[in-house]
């Protein structure tokens, strides 16, 4: 399944030696996905998803099925919440957050220490993976639909990998 996603790494925070890594336990490491909401039907404030973002909501889920998520983070859209409820299954839980204080979840995830999945916006997402990683990262246009950015820390270290999950055949026009 790994060979069907298109993965980049943007940066680095630490070259990982042997022995480092070795003394990095997993319990210390901690992983976070940050997307943006899937397709959405219309340009009214707050719309639902259309047919393609609910099929590229299912497809995030597929690939996010077996890492342990229990926080799926949304703002307070439906368009967001739908993205993140798409994931959700025993052991995980939808928590809403707000857009407008980014700087505050930022600190609540590093704080937690637990993985989870955060559906923003094409503005916010990319805005919280600098807070989180302190490395520049690549904007979104309101046309980028199904980027992932990746962000593993190990002790206080970050690392953020840039994924893109393929437009499912429901959105191809």
């Amino acid at each position: 399944m790994a060979g069907k996603y298109f993965c980049t790494t943007i940066a680095i925070g630490l070259l990982f030696g042997a022995s480092w890594t070795a003394a990095v336990r997993a319990a210390d490491i901690q992983q976070l996905y940050l997307v943006r909401h899937a397709e959405k039907a219309d340009s009214s404030k707050d719309p639902e998803l259309s047919a393609c973002g609910q099929a590229q909501a299912a497809a995030l889920a597929t690939l996010l099925q077996g890492v342990p998520l229990p926080l799926l983070y949304h703002s307070g859209y439906q368009r967001t919440k739908q993205t993140a409820a798409a994931s959700l299954k025993d052991g995980r839980s939808l928590q809403q957050y707000d857009a407008k204080d980014l700087t505050t979840l930022a600190k609540e995830l590093q704080s937690t220490g637990t993985n989870a999945l955060v559906v923003g916006h094409s503005n916010t997402t990319p805005q919280l993976a600098t807070l989180l990683s302190k490395m520049a990262v690549p904007e979104l246009t309101e046309q980028d639909y199904g980027r992932i950015y990746q962000l593993t820390r190990a002790a206080e270290l970050w690392s953020l990998q840039i994924l893109q999950l393929p437009q499912p055949a429901e959105c191809k026009r």
